[in-house]
């Protein structure tokens, strides 16, 4: 079988799959990405048994047929490769010739019969969602999530009904990131997303941000959920388990307000971090009527302050934070303001931009 493809297209298509295959996995053939010809269309597909993607792109070739060759060399030798304007390949039963110009290489394949395959389901009613709020709804929230946590539940995004809107929420137990959608759900709705599935969806939607109108169907069933992007098809298993009541963790209200610009904020953590605890990595916020005082040291007795101007309704008091976390508030912000609502030193505070009500961040202090 002898197979064309644009090179520049190949590529494009291609990177988005190959890393879901996974080298290092116990069946050789998960290295491997699945290729489909059929009457001019290729079909590429990666699956590490939790997660499957799968795209397809136009070819010319001279007969239909099927194979799997490695995920990662394939992509590395194609941009290798990229200076010409088509690649050919070559299949016989045991290898894959890729050739451009005057290069060739050889790369072991694998029948294609044996390269496992997921159930796609689509019986449910599709919920669909822009690709510019689908960004907003991972990525609002998506950097609270826990990273390899024994509960495994919080190693996931939580997506559910939260009063009739499709909602968003990541938790590692040290701070909470919510966010608010526009789009209606179905009432029982709720489910979680594992974070190699929000990755990859996160690639696929960067590659397409040239069109942000491109709507995604969502199915989901009982254990997994489909994603059609575009010219892409995702599944992916969910994560089993209840996620834990979410709203319980915002405080219903706060005593106090500190109204800080966003910009200068960033600014001044900047400079400061420079010299925080990297274990701890604890800055202490001292705000007062019309100004805060931030501070952090580390080990060696270096120590980074600064003072800007803020806005404070509340009583006289220190409380320490995880710098990072706000940090990671600010980088999803877009507000010109950010107001941290406080109790006491003790309580989650939450942070909001006081021109995005649809997203909510919850900080838990800590001792500095």
């Amino acid at each position: 079988m002898n197979i064309t493809f644009n090179t520049h297209d190949l590529i494009n298509k291609i990177k988005n799959i190959a890393p879901t295959a996974e080298a290092k996995q116990t069946l050789a053939i998960l290295g491997n990405m699945k290729v489909e010809i059929n009457a001019g269309k290729a079909v590429f597909t990666a699956s590490d048994l939790e997660i499957e993607v799968s795209t397809s792109m136009l070819c010319s070739s001279d007969q239909d047929g099927s194979f799997t060759i490695p995920a990662k060399k394939m992509l590395e030798i194609c941009n290798a490769l990229s200076a010409h304007d088509e690649i050919k390949i070559s299949v016989t039963d045991t290898k894959a010739d890729l050739t451009a110009g005057k290069s060739k290489v050889s790369l072991q394949i694998i029948p294609a019969a044996d390269y496992p395959k997921m159930e796609r389901n689509e019986s449910s009613e599709a919920i669909s969602i822009g690709s510019d709020e689908l960004s907003n709804i991972i990525n609002k929230t998506s950097f609270a999530m826990a990273y390899q946590d024994a509960r495994h539940f919080l190693n996931g995004l939580h997506v559910c009904n939260d009063e009739g809107k499709l909602t968003s929420v990541c938790t590692d137990g040290h701070r909470l990131a919510k966010y608010t959608s526009t789009i209606t759900c179905a009432d029982d709705l709720s489910i979680i997303i594992p974070r190699k599935c929000v990755i990859e969806i996160n690639r696929i939607l960067a590659a397409n941000s040239d069109n942000s109108k491109i709507i995604t169907e969502l199915y989901i069933n009982n254990n997994s959920i489909t994603l059609i992007i575009d010219d892409y098809i995702l599944i992916s298993k969910l994560i089993e388990g209840n996620y834990p009541n979410f709203n319980k963790v915002i405080p219903e209200s706060t005593n106090s307000t500190l109204v800080i610009d966003r910009s200068i904020l960033k600014n001044s953590l900047n400079i400061i971090s420079k010299v925080v605890n990297q274990q701890y990595k604890g800055v202490k916020l001292t705000p007062s009527k019309d100004s805060l005082h931030l501070i952090s040291s580390n080990t060696e007795s270096e120590v980074g302050e600064d003072q800007i101007d803020a806005s404070y309704d509340g009583d006289e008091l220190s409380i320490g934070f995880n710098i990072s976390y706000i940090q990671d508030v600010i980088d999803i912000l877009a507000s010109d303001n950010i107001n941290i609502c406080i109790n006491d030193q003790n309580s989650g505070c939450v942070l909001l931009g006081d021109s995005e009500p649809a997203s909510v961040f919850v900080i838990m202090p800590m001792r500095v």
